[in-house]
């Protein structure tokens, strides 16, 4: 387990660090797993500044992303569904090494079914981020001052920070790599696209509110299987 530091560095600056901790914590994995979310699904800022570089629109979408790297076997289905459009043999092999290595068990992180879909609670993450000012959640409000969509700003210390993560600890490439994977289905997909297919999975859809969403690994893997015997 890996826990946000922050120390000395060259010429007394002050630097956010990444060390190793005894004591797991679900919230600081949780923040470095948002973090990744947060930098991958973003976008330049219209006016970049030292504070703000990229920005991430929508609480939906980054819950939608979210569940996408937290349920392995879901990804692979949506992988699926591209490889069926594009035939590009990468996202084929991309689902087998998720079954190979075994993904849907040991890398799953569950999520309850709440009133729109797969949720968690992220604020204490969030908290965590703002306060390294690494992102900062930002509310925007409508003319009748109702909150309508939430964007989270960037800075140039986040992009670095993970960079330097993945420099000192190899194998926290595991999460570069898969929003790499994550965003060929997300990238220019809303919130709402992306819960809408989830939501097309039954087990998914029928799932009472409160209880934690199943996986679907049996159909995956018979629908990977049905895939690869067809292929010449």
């Amino acid at each position: 387990m890996y826990v946000l530091v922050e120390g000395d560095g060259p010429a007394g600056e002050t630097v956010t660090r990444f060390r190793a901790s005894r004591e797991p914590s679900y919230r600081h994995r949780d923040a470095l797993r948002l973090l990744f979310i947060l930098v991958a699904g973003s976008e330049d800022a219209d006016k970049p500044t030292e504070e703000c570089v990229k920005v991430f629109r929508a609480e939906k979408r980054l819950m939608a992303i979210d569940f996408l790297v937290r349920y392995p076997d879901y990804l692979g289905d949506a992988l699926l569904d591209l490889y069926e459009e594009t035939r590009e043999p990468e996202l084929l092999e991309a689902v087998q090494r998720i079954f190979l290595d075994d993904e849907p068990c040991v890398r799953l992180v569950r999520m309850v079914r709440w009133r729109h879909g797969a949720y968690q609670n992220v604020e204490d993450a969030l908290a965590m981020l703002s306060y390294y000012g690494l992102a900062r959640p930002m509310q925007l409000a409508g003319d009748d001052g109702k909150i309508r969509r939430y964007e989270y700003l960037i800075s140039p210390k986040a992009i670095s920070f993970l960079e330097k993560c993945v420099q000192d600890h190899p194998e926290l490439a595991w999460y570069r790599d898969r929003l790499a994977l994550v965003m060929r289905v997300a990238c220019g997909k809303s919130g709402s696209a992306l819960k809408e297919w989830q939501y097309e999975h039954p087990e998914y859809g029928n799932t009472i509110q409160g209880d934690v969403i199943p996986t679907i690994r049996e159909q995956v893997e018979q629908r990977l299987a049905k895939i690869v015997g067809l292929e010449p």
